[in-house]
């Protein structure tokens, strides 16, 4: 029965195209696949949320809300280094890039990309690189969120507009892809209430509205802006999960 791997990365952060530059020294009998999942979590959490990801437990703490989170994804790279199975050293080296650009809704629990083939052989390193670009985006936000703010004084909806380049990058050590059929699945993972860290929910109780909306810009409550923009860059946490599933001899 066909194996199933799945390497999770939690990061706290289309066309396709598909091309690879690889010298090889061995037949690819397998018939082995990686792809890559994008999601966020946390849609609704109290704030305010501290400097260690933990949200406010008090009763009367305000609260917000995520209805919308996008991503322009210029491309998604994957490389890896792979032992030879002649010299058992690193003698080769495997990319593979899908390109958009593409808007993904990172709500959709089932959105993935990529399906890159993979040759069987052991992994010392495969890193996975994701990039939004600016450039890409045109006049729309790279990576934009929409939701609601439940203040102490009014309930207001929220925009989260980021028009920087944004990038997260993450790597998993020692992978061994068999002769037999494998499937891998690369999941990354956005914690939203983590790009709300240090952010004082009083200031978004003050903020400037632009047509009753609390817009979060370059242009607009800006200090609220770059305090998401700064987390955005940060937080790129990754931990790796093996999971099998099917029948095992």
């Amino acid at each position: 029965m066909k194996k199933q791997i799945a390497l999770l990365f939690i990061i706290t952060f289309f066309g396709f195209g598909l091309w690879s530059c690889q010298d090889t020294d061995f037949d690819n009998t397998g018939d082995s696949k990686l792809s890559v999942q994008i999601e966020a979590l946390d849609k609704s959490f109290s704030l305010p949320v501290d400097g260690s990801g933990l949200k406010s437990v008090s009763a009367d703490s305000m609260y917000m809300e995520w209805d919308s989170v996008h991503l322009m994804i210029s491309y998604i790279k994957f490389e890896a280094e792979l032992k030879s199975q002649v010299t058992h050293r690193d003698s080769i080296e495997i990319e593979y890039k899908w390109s958009g650009p593409q808007f993904a809704d990172l709500l959709n629990p089932d959105l993935t990309f990529g399906n890159f083939v993979l040759q069987p052989g052991f992994y010392d390193e495969i890193e996975i690189e994701v990039k939004g670009e600016e450039d890409d985006a045109h006049d729309m936000p790279v990576f934009y969120m929409a939701g609601t703010f439940y203040g102490s004084t009014a309930t207001l909806p929220v925009e989260v507009k980021i028009d920087d380049d944004v990038m997260f990058k993450t790597e998993k050590d020692s992978v061994d892809v068999g002769e037999e059929s494998i499937d891998i699945t690369s999941y990354i993972q956005l914690s939203l209430s983590e790009l709300m860290e240090d952010i004082d929910p009083n200031d978004l109780n003050n903020a400037t509205l632009t047509d009753g909306v609390i817009v979060i810009s370059r242009h607009s409550n800006r200090e609220i802006y770059y305090t998401i923009r700064k987390n955005l860059g940060k937080k790129q946490y990754s931990y790796h999960e093996h999971k099998h599933w099917g029948k095992h001899d």
